[in-house]
């Protein structure tokens, strides 16, 4: 006898990440000030920043930043970074530096791309090194979207966690 009824349970749906790169709906320059405020605020230091006068390319780059020590290091590896599973190491450390490449895609509009390089330092029998991870691109995709959610006039609060 068939039931008349069903529970479903329901997980929320994963939120797909934005295109990356992505089209900003405004000029290189606000967007570049925008990418500024934002780093700022999430207190990022700039490295460098380069225009290209003949193409119009900006590129910005940040700092190294150390975003995890201690005891939470691997997860948090693992949550923004490939991390693998054969080497089973004690991880000390996490840190990334992120690039920004903006490119004039029409007088109203810019190309967005954000590009973070994440490393591990590993603690070894030979003593501590970096090593380099491959981005799951979760860090990239916060940092678009609160690049559009600035572009709009908002803060960026609901989307870093």
């Amino acid at each position: 006898m068939p039931a008349d009824w069903q529970i479903q349970l329901q997980k929320p749906k994963a939120i797909k990440p934005l295109p990356n790169p992505s089209i900003v709906g405004t000029g290189r320059d606000e967007v570049q000030t925008v990418i500024k405020q934002m780093l700022e605020t999430r207190e990022i230091p700039l490295d460098k920043e380069d225009c290209n006068q003949t193409t119009g390319e900006c590129t910005l780059l940040s700092k190294s930043v150390v975003f995890i020590k201690g005891i939470a290091t691997r997860s948090q590896l693992e949550h923004y970074c490939e991390v693998p599973s054969a080497a089973v190491r004690n991880w000390a450390k996490g840190r990334y530096v992120l690039r920004f490449q903006i490119t004039p895609a029409s007088p109203k509009t810019s190309q967005v791309g954000v590009y973070a390089k994440f490393e591990g330092m590993a603690d070894g029998m030979s003593g501590s090194e970096w090593v380099p991870l491959t981005s799951k691109g979760e860090l990239e995709d916060m940092m678009l979207r609160c690049i559009q959610d600035r572009v709009q006039g908002g803060d960026c609060k609901d989307i870093f966690h």
